[in-house]
């Protein structure tokens, strides 16, 4: 389906939120519900019925799907569109804020793309034409930058910093194995 008939039924879905008073634009309701797409979080000082929640979803003949439905407290923290969200606890044990990093799938998949970059079939894809004139150190460089400069936006707003180390792990080992 496309994203844009998507989010037009779905547009139905956050009516239906709007109606019992979970999605409030004014930011009084106790619980609120973030939607991307298919994909949603509800968050709540309260404890949700997951009853609740399916009960809204029939009317619109959708359901939660049982592998990718959490629910539980911020202190155990979950995955949503691509970043992990979980509270902050000092040494002291003292709470407060919300940590948002990438996911690990999310640095995985850069350190696959990067790892296929220069393979024959990649090259291919990306730039056919005379295969030597491809595999310069300048085009592996500027190959990879392609792949890892999209994440480093993406992530920049988080703490990403030991997704990056393991990234630029990855990168040096590209190059060395390069040279």
């Amino acid at each position: 389906m496309s994203p844009l008939l998507l989010n037009f039924y779905l547009d139905q879905f956050d009516n239906q939120w709007t109606e019992i008073g979970l999605k409030n634009v004014e930011g009084d309701s106790v619980e609120h519900l973030v939607r991307f797409a298919d994909d949603f979080v509800i968050l709540s000082r309260e404890w949700i019925d997951k009853d609740r929640v399916e009960a809204v979803l029939a009317v619109l003949g959708l359901g939660l799907n049982k592998e990718k439905t959490y629910v539980g407290s911020i202190g155990s923290g979950f995955e949503f569109v691509g970043f992990y969200f979980q509270e902050n606890v000092d040494e002291k044990g003292v709470k407060g804020g919300i940590r948002v990093i990438p996911t690990e799938g999310s640095i995985e998949k850069v350190i696959d793309s990067i790892e296929n970059i220069g393979n024959i079939e990649s090259i291919e894809k990306s730039n056919p034409g005379d295969e030597n004139e491809n595999r310069s150190l300048e085009n592996l460089i500027k190959n990879i930058y392609r792949v890892v400069d999209p994440w480093v936006n993406y992530y920049r707003h988080t703490d990403c910093s030991a997704g990056l180390e393991k990234i630029e792990q990855c990168f040096n080992k590209k190059i060395k194995g390069f040279i």
